[in-house]
Order: C-alpha cells, then structure tokens, then sequence
C-alpha cells in the first residue's frame, strides 16, 4: 500500500528532489502544500497552493486522510509548528522536521546528536545566522513538546551544508560557474577549516527512510557524510572534474572581506559534524563525496555553458 506523505514547503532545493524521487519510488502520494512559485508535474504529487501560515486553510485544502507523516521544509519562526499540530494533528503520525546542523554549541568537535546546542536565551546581537540556528532549536523543541501532547512520532533531520542539483546557495555553484565561463576563480590564500556535505539526493532518501520506520520515531539525526574536506581539497576535486587547471588568485580573509568576495565555506573555523547515527540505525547510506560532487559539478557546468 502506497504511504501518504503531507510536504509542508519543498518546491525549490532539498524538497523539490525529495518529491522528484519520492514520485519515481512509486511507494508515496505526495501532497505538498507551498506558495505554488514552481509547479510540480509529478505522478502521485498534487500541489496545493496556500501560506503554512494558514494551516486551518491548509486542513482544509488537503485530503481529509490520515498521513503516514508530513514533512516540514519551511517552518522558520517559532510558533509556526504548533498551529500546525493543531490543525492536523488527528491526521498525522508521523512529524518529520528540517532542521540544520549548525544548531550545536560553537567550540564543540565534529557535534553528534548528543553534542550541546547554542543557547536560545542569549541576546548579544549575534550574525543573522546565528539567530536562524537558534531559531531553528527553539522549532525543534516546540515539535518534541507539542507532537508529544498530540500523540504523534517526530523525526528531527539536521543537515551539513547541502549540494547537488537545484542548489539555489550560491556554494559549490560559486566557483562551477566561474570555472564555466572561464573567469578568475578567488582561492582563500589562508583557510584552514574543515567542513562535511550531504549529497541532496541523501536527503531525500533519509527523508523516505525515515517515514514511517519505527526506528526513526521520536530520534534526530545528523545528516552529514563521513568525508571532512578543505578549500585546497574541493578546488583540486574541481580541477580533475574540469580536466584541467583554470585560473586562479588567492586572497587572504582580510583582503576578501574588504573586496567582498563571498566564499562560500567556513574560513578558520570547522564545519565537521558526526553523521553516523542514522547510517546505524536505518536502511540509509551516504553517497561519496567525490562522486556525488562530480555528478553536480557536471550537472551546474552545463548549465552555465549553454
């Protein structure tokens, strides 16, 4: 029997590939709820345009059915999964939240599950980002508390930085494209950082091993592959993908904050997360960085030559 599967958000970037393979599993009807910017032309998926900040329209739009879980990709403020579990919660089993890796304390060294998480209560002006994390852990323990008085299973999903097709960051596509149209590509003369990848296509398969598995009910997992990598690291990969050298500059992070250069990765400080829980707890594997990252310099190349 297939599953029935409620998306909140996913038309862009991690969701839109979760729907894209979810549909050619065949095992999911996917009903995905978002603004509608980019329609979704896939069998088994029917799209509903609405704000998530109507979730009594949205119960109201949906199937009246029970879903085997609904997947949140776009909750950002707290207090927006409550109104949600209070819309639907009769109709849920399952809530499976987005979240981010960079939820865990600074300082701590490649953070698991377990790992301390910033403080949500410190106001000290910190850098937007900062205050996205924090709003991110505040989500996460708005699900765990009301999905525990609705009856309903959570899953909490925190990803490392994500690259692959759609990718609409400008992360790994910053240098693809200037490699494309063979431009001066910037190098960081001085970074000594460290940070890990989840391929997207993970993404989407963590997300439909997660639905419904009981060994996923009520757990988090990091979603982060087993391979840390450096500047110098991801530009040689770029170059063996590009079958040859391109030119290059490097700037140290002085000089590339004062010329604005926006290098996309961590300069000094690691990025490096534990991501082995979920490969030992479910049906799940990590694809290799060098191949997953391959497959996406090709993809974004030809994209940027055409």
């Amino acid at each position: 029997m297939m599953k029935n599967v409620l998306v909140i958000g996913g038309s862009v970037f991690a969701g839109r590939v979760f729907c894209i393979q979810a549909s050619k599993s065949g095992e999911y009807n996917l009903h995905v709820v978002n603004r509608g910017n980019f329609p979704m032309e896939l069998a088994h998926v029917t799209q509903y345009k609405c704000n998530r900040r109507s979730p009594r329209m949205i119960a109201r739009l949906v199937p009246d059915i029970t879903y085997d879980a609904l997947i949140d990709f776009c909750a950002h403020s707290p207090g927006e999964i409550k109104p949600v579990i209070d819309a639907l919660g009769g109709r849920i089993k399952q809530y499976i939240f987005f979240s981010t890796a960079s939820v865990y304390a600074p300082g701590v060294t490649t953070p698991s599950e377990i790992s301390p998480v910033i403080n949500v209560s410190k106001d000290d002006g910190s850098p937007s980002e900062i205050e996205s994390s924090r709003a991110k852990i505040q989500l996460e323990r708005e699900l765990i508390e009301n999905c525990e008085k609705a009856g309903i299973k959570y899953t909490i999903l925190r990803p490392a930085f994500i690259y692959g097709p759609f990718n609409y960051a400008p992360r790994e596509s910053f240098y693809i494209q200037l490699i494309a149209r063979k431009h001066v590509v910037p190098i960081p003369a001085d970074a000594t950082a460290r940070f890990n990848f989840v391929y997207v296509l993970d993404v989407a398969d963590a997300l439909m091993a997660c639905i419904g598995d009981s060994r996923a009910y009520n757990e988090i997992f990091n979603l982060a592959g087993t391979e840390s990598v450096t500047y110098q690291q991801l530009l040689a990969d770029f170059e063996r993908y590009n079958s040859g050298p391109f030119e290059t500059r490097e700037f140290t992070a002085q000089e590339a904050a004062e010329k604005q250069i926006p290098f996309p990765f961590p300069l000094t400080e690691d990025a490096v997360y534990n991501g082995r829980k979920i490969t030992e707890t479910l049906d799940f594997k990590y694809t290799p960085f060098s191949e997953g990252m391959e497959k996406t310099f090709k993809t974004f190349y030809s994209l940027y030559t055409t």
